[in-house]
């Protein structure tokens, strides 16, 4: 009887120990440093390729936004060879460009920062070749994710200097924009600008380009377009 209880005693010993064992058993701090590590590793790379990702897709969605919009604008001008609506009447957002792409919304060369709405796009007719001839038409859409207002600018006519009375307003206005081929937009055709960083917000105004007393250089496509300071 004595050994029977002794070698329960044992065994009840063992299953103690082995509860005990497994109670205790978990990962070891070097392990889970290591798995720390491989994830503070794997979040280092995905981090900055996400927001490249999405930096770029705000982008395209700015480009994107202001092509439709040019297009839209250059349907306007074949209706009548002009951006006038009639009488030497620049187009304006309150009629032609709203009942055209109701789908934006239009703003008359104020800035067009607001990153609530995507669709905003500011607009400014301008004389291209000759006072009053509304041959030319200047685009800016704003980029909230990347700080960036994107520039576009139709011409039908090669533009020259002029001396334009208020409230028209010539595509050259300054003499830093006179053209030549550095500052890219010399002949007739549509090309493209950018500023990004702090001032491109409340720079983000159609007439921006030929506003300003900075030179502005143009390209011929998004991917070739000037960053101007």
């Amino acid at each position: 009887m004595l050994k029977s209880m002794l070698t329960r005693l044992r065994e009840t010993r063992l299953q103690e120990i082995e509860g005990d064992g497994a109670a205790e058993a978990g990962f070891t701090l070097i392990e889970l440093m290591v798995v720390l590590l491989i994830i503070a590793i794997l979040l280092a790379i995905a981090i900055p390729t996400f927001l490249g990702v999405a930096n770029s897709a705000g982008d395209r969605a700015a480009q994107s936004n202001l092509t439709n919009a040019l297009t839209e604008v250059k349907a306007l001008y074949q209706n009548s060879a002009s951006y006038n609506q009639s009488a030497n009447t620049p187009m304006t957002p309150g009629n032609e460009f709203t009942s055209s792409a109701p789908e934006f919304s239009w703003l008359p060369d104020t800035a067009c920062n607001n990153g609530s709405n995507g669709n905003c796009v500011s607009v400014q007719v301008v004389d291209s070749s000759a006072a009053g001839d509304s041959q030319g038409v200047e685009l800016a859409v704003y980029s909230a994710k990347t700080t960036t207002c994107w520039y576009a600018v139709d011409l039908e006519s090669t533009p020259t200097t002029i001396t334009d009375t208020a409230p028209a307003v010539s595509f050259e206005t300054a003499a830093t924009h006179v053209p030549t081929s550095t500052a890219g937009a010399f002949t007739a055709g549509v090309f493209y600008g950018k500023k990004s960083g702090a001032g491109a917000a409340a720079a983000c105004i159609a007439g921006y380009p030929s506003q300003t007393a900075a030179a502005f250089a143009w390209g011929q496509s998004y991917s070739s377009a000037p960053t101007t300071n």
